[in-house]
């Protein structure tokens, strides 16, 4: 959809980008394991599927034999709004004939039909809805005219439903903004005479102050200016504003309501881009923070001799090697000290540039090592769709492309970067598409030093030798993961395998039969799988031992969820989390940590590894007011397994990381966010400032005593670790980065979408030579 603009895709080391939308918390628990939802019947399906496609003879047929026009997906969501989303103007007007209600909105986004069409800019369809009755066209019009949007101006004059007034009050809306465009659409139109209050001086400085939303997120200033009531939403460009009812006022494409008791504002009511908020008058300074001073980032030397020296906590000491075995070295916990890696670049200028080596295709696996080799996978075809676009922008959209692939795995020196072997583990045109952040290559291969297991989705699961000799391969089936709400929309399969002793975990939360199995690691035969009660996500498994049980980790919407490693068997699941699930769990301080963002539900959990059975998060961690006084009610029940937790604050994309005593959270932004790991204090906030494009996709890594943050642009900045920010450093690459990068024996790898780069100092270069 072109709504995209809501949206904030990622593709994370375990695999893949998905969007970013607003949801209608409510949907969390109606939406969870315990709801109840029911399967819908084929022929739903198949009305649903055809209106997404457009094909109007099939709609037809399948309404003709008894489908329900207005049956509806699990979150409600029904044929006209695939329909109308795309824009199938024909389709829509005979859903519309056929009885369609285009009123009702989704369980999830409260998006309606309607709200779809105009999203994307189909105003055909617009047109056709409020022409069939929809409620909203004389708001839809004066919004029209305030913003100056002519082309829905049009589709709104088209559909002939504006009541004369409106139509009066448009007019007038028109002249006050001196819009000629505007005006000319309107001026011919017939519409009654209609007289506008007008406010006193003494009236209108009644109106005068600053007003916000609860959080701030929405801040309002009226003024008065020629004895006009202005507006400012932040712009620092004031509106002169059109007084339409005593206390009713237009800006340009918003409407302001005041509640007045007295002479005092109490309250207002903002329609914003079709969206309702409620303000009071507030303080803006209780929201905003001072900015940091805009220095240069001090030098390494500077750093270290302002601030203590870094000390690892024992264990991290334990996921430090030159192997990195899978995504973000061994569980996934991306902490590699004593490896000494390097912590300034640039490789425009060749500063600390070992090698370079061009890959072939288009792959967001991330680099895995074990000894002397490094491997990559990636997808080739000399007439792919490369499309790539980066940056916090918005779209669900599939990439177009009809081509067949290779789908190849790679291994290189990881001193010199030659490329030792190819093996081609498949060819065929991808079963599922991919989004513009994604590839079909995501996956980040495992090894154990004697197999490497390369894992591409629905094109199948491959074990080879680390000579490149093929032991055993396994299609695990149509592994489809997408857009939850509209299946039409297909973007990778992006988590990654792990090797746990004798055998491969693969996560796989798809469309339809989501589940977790385990494989023999010695010929590929399936030891156990467990059926998982789960929508479309897209971390990866962790495996970690807790005396002597070995637990495998998962996160995933509807829950994150412990099993047995060695039977399958559930152990606990803790459910209320966001709706679209990317960050991986990992374990620190004999605690898991699981973290998701999908705004504005973000919790972070510390888990206790005792947890047993079914748990619940609270609802928030605040205590809230209870009903008749000013008393505040006990913060909600706690499960003993919860260390701590916080339900804002969660990354959307990047796994969060644990170095010595702080958990470290990146949001997609870059907003950095220090907490004490074990007990959750938050230490400190902070934007990491690396210029460019300040998007990240990439998890955080972790080395004697910095912390690693690669932004999408190829930009890495350099944190020093501590309850303290420090910004060492920001290096570049030159190209763009989607996969998280890895460590080993002094070198930073970094995977760009065309390359692989080994960033190295000559002093380290030289001991290792």
């Amino acid at each position: 959809m072109r709504f995209r603009s809501l949206f904030n895709i990622l593709m994370v080391s375990t695999g893949l980008l998905l969007p970013h939308l607003q949801i209608n918390p409510a949907t969390c628990a109606a939406n969870s394991p315990m709801s109840g939802q029911q399967t819908q019947s084929p022929p739903s399906d198949e009305l649903w599927s055809a209106a997404r496609q457009g094909d109007l003879d099939k709609v037809k047929t399948l309404l003709d034999q008894g489908v329900d026009v207005n049956s509806a997906t699990a979150y409600g969501s029904t044929a006209i709004c695939f329909a109308a989303d795309r824009g199938h103007v024909e389709v829509v007007k005979l859903l519309l004939e056929r009885g369609a209600n285009p009123n009702p909105r989704d369980t999830f986004y409260n998006l309606t039909a309607l709200d779809w069409a105009q999203a994307n800019g189909h105003f055909p369809v617009i047109t056709a809805i409020y022409a069939a009755g929809a409620p909203g066209a004389d708001d839809a019009l004066l919004q029209a005219v305030g913003s100056k949007n002519i082309r829905l101006l049009e589709a709104l004059l088209a559909a002939d439903c504006v009541k004369p007034e409106t139509l009066a009050i448009a007019k007038k809306l028109a002249a006050s903004i001196g819009h000629e465009r505007t005006l000319e659409k309107l001026e011919p139109l017939s519409s009654p005479e209609v007289t506008l209050p007008t406010a006193t001086a003494e009236q209108l400085q009644r109106l005068v102050g600053t007003f916000a939303t609860e959080t701030g997120t929405i801040k309002l200033t009226t003024a008065v200016d020629e004895n006009l009531l202005t507006i400012d939403l932040g712009s620092g460009s004031p509106i002169k504003s059109l007084q339409i009812k005593e206390s009713e006022f237009l800006a340009n494409a918003s409407r302001i309501v005041f509640a007045i008791e007295g002479d005092e504002v109490k309250s207002i009511q903002l329609t914003l881009n079709g969206q309702q908020h409620a303000l009071r008058r507030r303080d803006f300074s209780e929201f905003d923070t001072p900015a940091p001073a805009t220095t240069d980032p001090p030098t390494s030397a500077e750093v270290e001799g302002e601030l203590p020296a870094f000390q690892p906590s024992p264990k991290d000491a334990a996921v430090s090697s030159v192997h990195w075995p899978s995504f973000r070295g061994t569980g996934a916990r991306g902490v590699a000290d004593g490896q000494n890696p390097p912590i300034q670049w640039d490789a425009e200028a060749n500063t600390n540039v070992l090698w370079k080596t061009a890959i072939p295709g288009l792959g967001n696996s991330c680099p895995t090592i074990w000894g002397d080799r490094l491997f990559i996978t990636s997808a080739v075809s000399d007439q792919a769709n490369r499309d790539v676009k980066i940056g916090n922008y918005g779209s669900v959209d599939s990439v177009e492309d009809d081509s067949v692939y290779d789908f190849i795995v790679y291994c290189l020196n990881k001193h010199s970067g030659e490329i030792l072997w190819q093996q081609k583990a498949h060819t065929a045109k991808p079963a599922v598409k991919r989004h513009s952040k994604s590839s079909h290559a995501n996956p980040t291969v495992a090894t154990d030093g004697k197999h490497l297991i390369a894992f591409f989705g629905s094109e199948g699961l491959f074990c080879y030798d680390l000579e490149g000799k093929l032991l055993w391969k396994k299609e695990l089936g149509f592994l489809d993961s997408g857009w939850f709400l509209d299946a039409g929309y297909q973007w990778g399969f992006g988590s990654s395998p792990i090797i746990y002793r004798d055998r491969v975990i693969v996560q796989c939360d798809i469309q339809k039969g989501s589940f977790i199995a385990a494989y023999s690691l010695a010929n590929g035969d399936e030891l156990w799988r467990t059926e998982r009660d789960e929508i479309p996500t897209w971390p990866s498994p962790t495996v970690h031992e807790f005396g002597d049980l070995p637990m495998v980790i998962t996160h995933g919407t509807r829950a994150a969820r412990g099993y047995d490693a060695r039977d399958g068997q559930p152990l606990w699941s803790l459910g209320s989390h966001s709706e679209i699930v990317v960050p991986t769990p990992f374990v620190a301080h004999d605690l898991i940590f699981i973290a998701s963002g999908y705004a504005p539900i973000q919790p972070i959990v510390a888990l206790r590894p005792t947890a047993r059975g079914d748990l619940k998060l609270p609802a928030d961690e605040q205590p809230t007011a209870v009903d008749g006084d000013n008393k505040e009610a006990e913060p909600p029940t706690k499960p003993e397994a919860i260390a701590w937790n916080t339900m804002r604050g969660g990354p959307y994309m990047p796994t969060p990381i644990v170095y010595g005593d702080f958990l470290y959270v990146c949001s997609n932004q870059g907003v950095l966010t220090c907490y004490r790991a074990t007990t959750g204090e938050q230490i400190y906030r902070e934007r990491i400032k690396v210029g460019g494009t300040a998007a990240f996709t990439a998890s955080p890594l972790a080395a004697d005593g910095h912390l690693y943050f690669t932004a999408e642009d190829g930009r890495t900045a350099v944190v020093r670790a501590g309850e303290k920010f420090r910004l060492v450093g920001v290096n570049t690459c030159g190209n763009k980065v989607l996969s998280t990068p890895a460590i080993s024996e002094n070198t930073f790898y970094l995977r760009t979408i065309d390359e692989v780069f080994a960033f190295r100092t000559a002093e380290a270069a030289d001991k290792n030579d």
